[in-house]
């Protein structure tokens, strides 16, 4: 199950009238429900559960970025689509920025992982400010759709063929960027990734009374490291993805990324 297996055109469109909160969320439960995926779940219902969710905390994603959801129950899959305003609508954002760019997920109770995966798929291609240009320069739900599938797939177009695999150890120590930088991998979908708690060799060295003196507390205690079993074909497009967040990783102290090949691998792990 990917993105733009979900997405469809029809649920993608352009509107230059709503004005707020209460109408971008009103237009995408009509949207939802004359789209025939939910079968006789109502448009009030739809509305009801969205406005819910914004209740727990705004869906603003920032950079004039909103991405309503909620999950409801009797729904056996996804409905996915794009509401793009005519004009900024304030959505209370993280960043304080009026929103126009408004993808949407309604989903079962049932599979939070899959839910998961969506929601920050659509949040790492929204990133590229280079893609929100290209979304909000056209108002045709055909254009749109494709703009979407090229930054879905790989850059050539072309579905992944090869199933070789690498291991990506991601090296943290900056605690304001570790949530975005996860959200890479979980957006993924040929992706497992693990967290590790890490640590500094010197804050183990420096309570040993044999060293006392060499260090002190200067040492930075936010270490964190992402493990992550990575398709081959999807390596590079991972780490310009990880660049999206924190710019250049060769210009960084606080972040390093190692690639290495996987011979032999037995088993998996279900995450």
């Amino acid at each position: 199950m990917s993105l733009i297996d979900l997405l469809h055109s029809k649920l993608i469109a352009f509107s230059p009238d709503i004005s707020d909160k209460k109408e971008v969320l009103r237009k995408i439960a009509d949207m939802i429900t004359k789209s025939g995926r939910i079968g006789d779940t109502t448009s009030d219902s739809v509305y009801q559960a969205l406005s819910e969710r914004e209740s727990l905390g705004s869906t603003g994603f920032g950079h004039g970025v909103a991405i309503p959801h909620c999950r409801m129950p009797g729904l056996e899959d996804f409905v996915i689509g794009f509401l793009i305003s005519g004009k900024g609508i304030d959505f209370d954002s993280i960043d304080g920025d009026n929103a126009r760019i408004f993808p949407f997920i309604v989903g079962p109770e049932s599979k939070p992982k899959e839910y998961l995966k969506l929601l920050s798929a659509i949040s790492q291609i929204l990133r590229n400010i280079n893609f929100r240009k290209e979304i909000l320069s056209t108002h045709s739900p055909e254009e749109i759709y494709e703009l979407i599938k090229a930054h879905t797939l790989p850059e050539d177009g072309t579905p992944p063929k090869r199933q070789g695999m690498k291991m990506l150890h991601v090296f943290i120590q900056n605690e304001d960027l570790f949530d975005d930088l996860l959200q890479v991998f979980a957006g993924s979908e040929s992706t497992s990734a693990l967290i590790l708690e890490t640590h500094e060799s010197t804050d183990y060295m420096m309570k040993i009374p044999l060293f006392a003196g060499f260090w002190n507390a200067d040492v930075r205690h936010f270490n964190r490291m992402i493990v992550a079993v990575v398709r081959d074909e999807l390596v590079n497009s991972t780490i310009r993805n990880i660049e999206y967040i924190c710019g250049k990783i060769s210009e960084r102290d606080d972040i390093m990324i190692t690639v290495t090949d996987l011979h032999n691998v037995l088993g998996s792990l279900d995450f």
